[in-house]
């Protein structure tokens, strides 16, 4: 089932996102059977299987963390269209991902939560959830909305 990512209505936030291909159609969740793929736009496009996966979680994003790919080179990656609707998705094992900086050159950074905007995220959770196990990936991030 496919989820769209929430793009902030903004135009200093959107504009910047649209430049890069990130729009309301090219920017989603794929929830397949056995798989998850987080598209946004040309910025980022990675997909994970579900057993690398713990249960999803509503994650406050602050504007001062800004929008597009983001990473704290610490574990956290988030291909962030707003800073509305996010969730937090912990990965059972690190996992190493390629974020685009210019073309083909880019950076390799560490992933252990993965972190996304959506326009539906409780839908989202409810279907993601189900069979999910709980992992202990951080501390807990309070939605405060």
């Amino acid at each position: 089932m496919r989820y769209y990512m929430a793009i902030d209505s903004n135009p200093l936030a959107s504009l910047p996102l649209a430049l890069f291909g990130v729009g309301s159609e090219s920017a989603y969740v794929d929830l397949l059977q056995d798989k998850l793929t987080v598209r946004a736009g040309n910025l980022f496009n990675e997909t994970f299987s579900l057993s690398e996966l713990g249960q999803g979680e509503r994650f406050s994003w602050p504007w001062f963390y800004g929008l597009g790919v983001r990473t704290d080179f610490q574990g956290l990656v988030g291909a962030v269209t707003s800073t509305q609707g996010v969730v937090a998705i912990p990965l059972l094992q690190e996992k190493t991902l390629f974020i685009p900086l210019l073309g083909p050159l880019g950076l390799q950074v560490p992933c252990k939560k993965l972190v996304f905007s959506l326009k539906d995220p409780n839908t989202f959770l409810a279907n993601f959830n189900q069979g999910r196990p709980e992992v202990n990936a951080g501390p807990k991030n309070l939605v405060i909305e």
